[in-house]
């Protein structure tokens, strides 16, 4: 139907760093030049300004998680998901998921709006916050992120580590609402598995989830999962369901051919 505003809220794909462990000590030399231990790892990484540690808390995708994003695009693409405004996490996984999404729905004409409001739980960083690479590095890496954008919360604002779920919840709502109320037609949010109910659940009236209920409902968001919220004639949002499947895959341990040796 014409004219309904759909906001699309898209979790990164897979990441390395929990695909393959502590992988920075085994895939970078004293130089600081990455060395790829497995074919579902990138071919190439960005260089750090802190060095292959910036990657700590700020990693890749894995060739699986670029394919996933790709999937996702092409689905919207079949589905004649078009987007008027996009707006991502400063995490390098959900730039990447981003990039690969909108490349795949041919949307690329469309810059990514680097929004740190919609950053994880900071909760889950009480040992500190990650080093995102800046607007310039993600520009010069080749990323159309724009260099214009407001963002409707700065990194700095982001230092409550003790941050409850409640405030986790208001902070994405604020965000959203934002966002919803300042750019208009059908909008991208590409962020975190629980950035699919944290930016939409006050949207539709519901209160914040506690800190046990948000916690189940994480792992179920898997990689480059999609949750659509949908503004109704009377200007209110409900969840409907996404105009394309979802993702499903199995696992695919690394194999060691030196067991044929036995």
């Amino acid at each position: 139907m014409h004219g309904i505003r759909r906001l699309f809220i898209m979790r990164h794909a897979e990441r390395v760093d929990f695909t393959f462990g502590a992988w920075i000590p085994a895939c970078f030399d004293k130089e600081g030049n990455f060395i790829r231990k497995n074919l579902n790892m990138p071919l190439s990484v960005p260089k750090r300004k802190g060095g292959p540690l910036d990657f700590f808390k700020d990693c890749p995708l894995t060739r699986v998680g670029l394919l996933q994003a790709t999937l996702t695009g092409e689905a919207m693409k079949i589905a004649g998901v078009k987007f008027e405004h996009v707006f991502c996490s400063p995490s390098l996984r959900c730039v990447e998921t981003c990039t690969n999404a909108l490349k795949a729905s041919d949307q690329t004409h469309l810059p990514i709006n680097i929004e740190p409001g919609l950053f994880e739980w900071l909760a889950w960083y009480r040992d500190g916050m990650p080093k995102w690479m800046d607007l310039e590095e993600l520009k010069n890496y080749g990323f159309n992120v724009s260099m214009g954008y407001e963002p409707v919360i700065k990194p700095m604002d982001l230092m409550n580590t003790k941050e409850s779920s409640e405030e986790y919840y208001m902070r994405n709502y604020l965000v959203t609402s934002k966002i919803l109320e300042k750019y208009s037609g059908n909008i991208l949010f590409v962020a975190h598995a629980a950035s699919l109910d944290t930016c939409s659940r006050q949207l539709t009236g519901k209160p914040p989830r506690k800190e046990q209920d948000l916690l189940i409902i994480v792992p179920k968001a898997t990689y480059a999962s999609v949750s659509v919220v949908e503004q109704k004639a009377d200007e209110s949002w409900q969840l409907v369901e996404p105009p394309f499947p979802p993702l499903m895959h199995t696992n695919n341990l690394s194999f060691e051919w030196r067991i044929l040796l036995d």
